[in-house]
């Protein structure tokens, strides 16, 4: 029950005198405008701390060309068994030399061998490659099996067995890989559009984030922060990188909480630095932030 001049009831109070139950004030959370401490024009970032999206797109190919020596190494090797298990026929007499199965992380099994066979005097070699995952402990029984309507095709019944499972294991590892590979191409065209953005005079809007991880790199240091939260509830993470000297520009005295600006059409804010450096703005305007903002956080 809700009671006049913004007061409500204290379920949990003990009962006061005359039985009534005790009244709690209702406290309101209030929101720190930081826009108010800039000045009333566009200003635009000089410094984002955000690397050049060239970086993840090296990245990026160097990942998608992993993916894509896993699918040339493996998928000619998977679609020739396809063909072989629809009419196999097996080879007795075949030979197998270097035949050699080595365990990877305990499940992660890679096999290799060379096969060899004759078709009407004529003789047949290949090399086999196999990859799966499998929880067996020993040796692997095996033999030679070719396609009935085309000998030259020729696989080892291991591989049959093993089908559906190097299939499913090939294509997820290259699908799997493939996708860093895109999420670095996708970062790095977030972070070339950020850097776009920051470098464009607009309105700016100054807010709080939280800061995560600070690690030390060579020159300086990283700041991971945190600037909201996704549809799924999972935090949207970003880094800006620091000089030695340098420092985000703290809120509050724990180092939990930063100022970054938001550039206008941005999604990413650009965390700004203590001495207020990273904005385009002149001394006298500088100075009258700064003490704008610290006779706000004061206050707050």
């Amino acid at each position: 029950m809700r009671s006049p001049a913004g007061l409500c009831i204290d379920r949990v109070g003990k009962l006061g005198y005359g039985g009534r139950r005790s009244l709690v004030s209702r406290e309101k959370k209030t929101v720190t405008d930081f826009n108010q401490v800039l000045p009333d024009r566009k200003i635009r970032i000089r410094k984002t701390g955000v690397w050049p999206g060239v970086f993840s797109y090296l990245g990026g190919l160097m990942i998608l060309a992993v993916a894509g020596f896993i699918g040339v190494w493996q998928a000619p090797g998977v679609i020739n068994d396809w063909l072989v298990a629809s009419d196999p026929l097996a080879v007795p007499d075949a030979t197998i030399t270097d035949g050699e199965c080595r365990a990877r992380r305990v499940v992660f099994v890679e096999c290799s061998a060379h096969i060899t066979y004759e078709i009407k005097g004529e003789t047949l070699e290949h090399d086999i490659d196999l990859m799966f995952v499998d929880f067996h402990a020993g040796d692997y029984e095996v033999e030679v099996v070719r396609s009935a309507s085309q000998p030259n095709r020729a696989a080892l019944s291991l591989g049959l067995d093993m089908l559906w499972n190097r299939t499913l294991v090939d294509s997820a590892l290259v699908l799997g890989i493939a996708a860093g590979g895109i999420a670095l191409f996708a970062g790095g065209v977030r972070s070339d559009r950020s850097r776009r953005l920051a470098r464009r005079e607009s309105k700016l809007d100054l807010r709080e984030v939280k800061v995560v991880q600070i690690s030390p790199v060579l020159g300086g240091k990283y700041v991971q922060f945190q600037y909201g939260v996704d549809r799924k509830g999972k935090p949207l993470l970003a880094l800006s990188r620091f000089g030695g000297k340098e420092e985000p520009y703290w809120i509050d005295g724990q180092r939990g909480m930063a100022l970054a600006a938001l550039p206008a059409g941005a999604i990413v804010p650009v965390l700004l630095d203590a001495e207020l450096k990273r904005l385009d703005a002149s001394p006298p305007e500088i100075a009258t932030i700064a003490a704008r903002l610290k006779q706000m956080v004061a206050g707050a």
